[in-house]
């Protein structure tokens, strides 16, 4: 693999170890990216343990459906657990004492090209509950951590997230856009940067026709591109949008008229309630509703999106994570 941030062009195959086959682009060179590249303890890398999985802040095993689970509890006893995807490729952890951050990577199932990796930042708040950040990125992982996570000068961690728009502005072949956005910790929840960290400016945007011979990524100012091209993963949310769940079938995820947008699917819910906290991952959609979501829509629960990205052209919309309270 070259560099930390990868773009897919053409799936050929998958390693069990590393997310998907992948070109590089060289936005940041990969002696900056070691430069940069922030330290982690690795709690495991390639396939989930058979026996369970002990850190300082949780246990991690497997239920008996099959999902995997991380359990603890919080200062006040209260229980929380993480329900997550199958497909997790590793667990790495940064930083010490009560800033500790936990990430956990997968693989999305994405091909051509669709983003191949998903990543799940875990942080504890005042309480020592679990707050959820979540992205799809072309992200970059192997046994010392995720490649992508990075530290400029004084600022807190800043992790890289990638997207591919195909815009076809090129006649006779797939052309598009690399979008690369920079989202730094503050506390345990995430913000996307904007300006300039070293040489360069985020969001960046890298123009690109695919499979041409010998082109690469060239990287370019802001093009003019339409609404919900450039997802906002940030999680805090108290910037979010609040609403309620009112109910789920096979078609649809009925919300509060505040969302102004179909929605479509949810990355991460997190639901909490007089026993605790409980954080369901995976996409989650009408035929495919999880645990969770049932339960809050049945509730009418209050919820707050974060991480919402509106398509331009349409009245759907999907987001990163539902915060619902019982």
């Amino acid at each position: 693999m070259k560099g930390a941030l990868r773009a897919t062009a053409v799936i050929v195959a998958f390693f069990s170890s590393v997310a998907g086959l992948a070109l590089g682009t060289k936005l940041i060179s990969d002696s900056e990216i070691q430069k940069r590249r922030v330290s982690m303890s690795t709690v495991f890398y390639a396939n989930l343990p058979p026996t369970p999985v002990r850190t300082p802040d949780f246990t991690l095993s497997t239920d008996r459906e099959g999902t995997p689970l991380a359990q603890g509890r919080d200062k006040t006893g209260h229980a929380w657990r993480i329900m997550l995807p199958p497909g997790i490729r590793g667990l790495w952890l940064a930083g010490n004492g009560l800033g500790r951050t936990y990430c956990f990577a997968g693989y999305t199932g994405g091909a051509g090209m669709a983003p191949d990796s998903w990543i799940l930042a875990v942080s504890f708040d005042e309480r020592a509950r679990p707050s959820p950040f979540h992205i799809l990125s072309y992200a970059a992982y192997d046994a010392k951590g995720i490649k992508d996570l990075l530290q400029f000068g004084a600022e807190s961690l800043m992790l890289l997230q990638q997207t591919w728009l195909e815009k076809n502005w090129k006649s006779g072949a797939r052309s598009g856009y690399y979008i690369t956005s920079a989202y730094h910790q503050k506390g345990v929840f995430w913000y996307r940067a904007s300006g300039s960290y070293g040489s360069i400016s985020f969001p960046a945007f890298e123009r690109w026709a695919l499979l041409l011979p010998e082109t690469t990524p060239e990287l370019v100012s802001a093009p003019d591109l339409p609404n919900g091209s450039n997802t906002d993963y940030g999680n805090d949310p108290t910037s979010g949008t609040q609403t309620r769940i009112v109910g789920v079938d096979e078609d649809e995820i009925q919300t509060g008229p505040e969302l102004s947008c179909n929605l479509e699917f949810i990355n991460v819910i997190v639901l909490d309630s007089a026993r605790g906290r409980d954080i369901e991952v995976g996409e989650i959609y009408p035929s495919n509703p999880g645990r969770l979501l049932p339960v809050i829509a049945r509730h009418h629960a209050a919820t707050t999106f974060t991480g919402l990205n509106r398509w331009s052209d349409a009245h759907g919309c999907t987001a990163s994570v539902a915060w619902a309270h019982l």
